[in-house]
């Protein structure tokens, strides 16, 4: 008998020193990244005040090696404010709570098995209808159960709850707060790429009792070249179902084509909403047409809005990392009422670590409920 208890108890130690040598392991050998990043930004409104501010936060993300499978993931988010002045126009940088913040944006278990990946917990999503958005000092961050199948070839499949958000675009920045109450919403997805230059996608967003109460998308895409020149060229398709009232459709389609030679592309984009007002969604929205600050959702019931844009890779004189773009967004109503947006846009990637990026956007949007702005954004961002 003491026999049969000495090796149960040296079982029981060896299999303790066995899992803390597991945990030391997949802690010894995580993965750490990030970001350390500075913003400024100046809203100057037509006739009244220029607000301005400006801010400096990062990420730090952590992600252990897996243990029989399951690895654990962190990511803490930071926003600490230069000032307190007022948010009118502006990105918020600061938070709701306070103006200065930390947020734990990431925690969750991560499973791989063949070609199967489950995320259970806070974690950053890119679907076309909630997406992470970083436009800001802090991008949308989720708390969800997601999964992910790669075993029909060239297919993915998604399968999502969503419950909890927090962010740039969310109700609070700040906090994690509920979508949709306690009924969350449910996402299905499709994305298929088995056909050369072309890809597919299908979304289904299911929002139940809330005020438009599902989602369904279709987006197909394809991409060329030839002699030099790349083109590309676009087609989507939402249909948003209202609880109470009529449902919302809305068409897109864009097209652009590129010469490899001088490093430019000319782009243009269409959205016409047919029905009622449309949603982005929780993040920066799929629609083509939508600018920095104008999006098809301003234009209300039956509106449109144009997009062109020209871009210049400056790698064709042999400065890398540097890109420059312009554009113009044209949004209407269903009175025919227009608002217009340019942007100037300008990113440099001085090398594998530092980037920087600035907005330059010239906002007319008075007859859509919107500002009559100039707005400015400005970004360095350190990757380690």
């Amino acid at each position: 008998m003491n026999k049969t208890v000495q090796s149960i108890t040296i079982l029981m130690i060896m299999t303790i020193v066995i899992n803390a040598n597991t945990i030391t392991n997949a802690f010894q050998n995580a993965t750490v990244d990030g970001y350390v990043r500075a913003g400024y930004e100046i809203h100057n409104l037509k006739d009244n005040d220029t607000f301005n501010h400006g801010a400096l936060g990062g990420k730090l993300h952590i992600e252990t090696a897996p243990i029989s499978s399951i690895s654990m993931g962190a990511s803490f988010y930071t926003s600490n404010s230069f000032d307190s002045a007022d948010n009118q126009g502006l990105v918020p940088f600061r938070g709701e709570v306070a103006h200065s913040y930390t947020i734990l944006g990431e925690a969750y278990l991560k499973t791989v098995l063949g070609k199967t990946t489950l995320k259970l917990g806070r974690q950053e999503i890119e679907t076309p209808f909630a997406q992470v958005d970083d436009i800001g000092m802090v991008p949308n961050t989720f708390e969800a159960y997601i999964l992910e199948n790669r075993d029909i070839p060239d297919t993915t499949l998604f399968l999502g709850q969503i419950q909890k958000m927090a962010g740039v675009d969310a109700e609070v920045v700040d906090q994690f707060t509920r979508v949709n109450g306690t009924n969350n919403m449910q996402v299905l997805g499709v994305t298929y790429e088995g056909i050369k230059h072309f890809n597919l996608n299908a979304w289904y967003y299911r929002l139940k009792d809330a005020e438009i109460d599902s989602i369904a998308y279709l987006e197909a895409s394809y991409e060329g070249s030839f002699y030099g020149m790349g083109y590309g060229l676009g087609v989507q398709y939402a249909k948003q179902t209202y609880l109470e009232e009529k449902d919302a459709s809305v068409y897109g389609i864009n097209t652009s084509i590129s010469h490899e030679a001088t490093g430019l592309t000319v782009g243009a984009a269409y959205n016409k909403a047919d029905g009622n007002a449309v949603t982005s969604g929780f993040g920066g929205g799929p629609f083509f047409s939508n600018s920095e600050y104008l999006i098809i959702d301003n234009a209300g019931s039956n509106g449109s809005q144009t997009w062109f844009g020209v871009e210049w890779d400056a790698n064709s004189i042999g400065i890398d990392g540097l890109t420059l773009g312009l554009s113009k967004a044209i949004l209407k109503n269903e009175n025919s009422q227009k608002a217009t947006e340019t942007d100037l846009d300008i990113s440099y990637q001085i090398n594998k670590q530092i980037e920087m990026h600035m907005i330059c956007s010239d906002l007319d949007g008075k007859n859509v409920g919107e500002d009559t702005s100039k707005h400015l954004r400005v970004f360095a961002n350190y990757h380690f």
